[in-house]
């Protein structure tokens, strides 16, 4: 799985997650973000 696959499929999940684990899968696609955009870089 690519990070650009695991992000796609996190902002899915996101839609049916509990509101209390919200922050938790907001924090793990913004990482998988900031992964994707060095990875871009290098």
């Amino acid at each position: 799985m690519t990070t650009q696959e695991a992000i796609k499929e996190l902002d899915a999940i996101r839609q049916y997650c509990a509101a209390k684990a919200l922050p938790a899968v907001d924090y793990a696609i913004q990482v998988l973000q900031e992964k994707a955009q060095q990875e871009e870089e290098s």
